[in-house]
């Protein structure tokens, strides 16, 4: 059996055992020499395999006392990649991005309206005063725009809206565009309505409310001639990812 296929049945057993043990985010996989002496497998089979999870972000390797292979938790940044993949390859464009969302995002409101915690409705409400105030800097109206989407998508309680909304989001912001300071201000108020709809508890109004703010980024088109039909590129998704990182790693408290 080559290294490659090895190194695939370690991961898979890996994970395994690691949901029949419950672990989660942080908890150790153990030492290299145990798992080396667990699977009985030659180093490098073991390496490629920690190797392909941590591609994944399923582990993370870390070094030093208490180091080794550590569970980690998936980011949307490392779906947006696969994502951006998979529709620059079937030609995918803004508007099928655009249509993706507005086709969960209402429903993303309206769960997080029947299960946000008073945390994060005051979250979320925060966001919405920020994104007012930064709507004359464009970049950092884009940060809160996107913060906005995920805060909401992580007050929903679902996994997978957690991670896939980001995801969009990321891939929206790659491609680009521009709203002056009237359309951003437009925009904040809308997601104030939203927050507000959210933290009490109004799930049909939360729904309509986003239904209607996604759909009129249609407006776009007559901003910016054929900017829907623009297409995913990976590469650009990727290089607006890797700056994000960069920057995490610069300034931790971000």
């Amino acid at each position: 059996m080559g290294q490659t296929k090895v190194a695939s049945e370690i991961a898979r057993r890996l994970m395994r055992e690691a949901a029949e043990q419950g672990l989660a985010p942080g908890d150790h996989l153990g030492a290299e020499s145990w798992l080396l002496e667990r699977y009985g497998v030659a180093r490098g089979s073991l390496r490629e395999a920690m190797r392909l999870l941590e591609s994944q972000g399923a582990v993370e390797m870390r070094r030093g006392a208490g180091g080794g292979a550590i569970m980690a938790l998936p980011q949307p940044a490392q779906l947006a990649g696969v994502l951006a993949m998979t529709l620059q390859s079937g030609h995918g464009t803004l508007r099928t991005i655009l249509e993706t969302r507005a086709s969960i995002e209402p429903t993303m409101a309206a769960l997080a309206a029947q299960r946000r915690t008073p945390e994060e409705a005051e979250a979320i409400l925060r966001c919405t005063d920020d994104l007012l105030g930064s709507r004359h800097d464009s970049t950092l109206f884009h940060v809160n725009n996107r913060r906005f989407h995920d805060l909401v998508a992580a007050a929903s309680g679902s996994l997978l809206l957690a991670a896939i909304v980001p995801a969009l989001s990321w891939m929206s912001q790659a491609i680009g565009w521009e709203h002056d300071p009237r359309v951003r201000k437009r925009v904040a108020v809308e997601k104030q309505h939203i927050a507000e709809a959210i933290e009490q508890g109004d799930s049909w109004s939360a729904s309509q409310r986003m239904s209607r703010m996604i759909t009129a980024y249609e407006e776009i088109e007559t901003v910016h001639p054929n900017r829907l039909d623009a297409p995913v590129v990976w590469a650009d998704v990727d290089e607006l990812l890797e700056k994000h990182l960069n920057s995490r790693i610069d300034d931790p408290v971000s």
